[in-house]
């Protein structure tokens, strides 16, 4: 099995460390999900685009939101950014990148259908290259357990991979 789990403690660099190391990559696709000027954005790796995922004006906006704890995140960004990963997952790279599986993914939301289906793909051999999840420590076993990854590789530093 070609997954990789990358935990590490909230807000301790992880996004920035797959940024610098997807920079040195060949044929990576995916979503980072950097804070960038305060803000939550997203990264679509295969063509460098950004767009806004974090809503900082929840109160006075009419689109709909997913809210985990004091963050408001635009659902529409949630369905570009799968929609990103599907396409991705068509394309076999070298590596896919899905940063992260959090509280919303446990709860069948976020970037849930993204990874049940990459992890079927990856769990199956059914494509040569790999999957890297960004995960926090404090959800890295509840993680594991629920998207069954019990043979996965876990790293707390994105260097040790080719």
């Amino acid at each position: 099995m070609a997954i990789t789990i990358f935990c590490g403690p909230v807000r301790s660099g992880k996004t920035s460390a797959l940024l610098d190391w997807s920079k040195r990559q060949k044929n990576i696709s995916g979503i980072l999900m950097p804070d960038v000027n305060g803000t939550r954005k997203i990264i679509d790796l295969q063509t460098n685009a950004i767009f806004d995922i974090e809503c900082k004006d929840a109160a006075n906006s009419n689109e709909p939101l997913i809210t985990v704890g004091r963050f408001h995140f635009y659902t529409a960004a949630f369905e570009k950014a799968n929609s990103i990963l599907m396409h991705a997952l068509e394309q076999n790279p070298g590596w896919l990148v899905i940063d992260e599986a959090g509280i919303l993914e446990l709860e069948g939301k976020g970037f849930y259908k993204s990874i049940i289906k990459a992890v079927e793909i990856y769990k199956q051999d059914k494509t040569t290259g790999n999957l890297l999840i960004t995960v926090r420590e404090s959800l890295c076993a509840d993680v594991i357990a629920f998207f069954k990854l019990a043979d996965c590789n876990i790293i707390n530093n994105p260097d040790v991979l080719s």
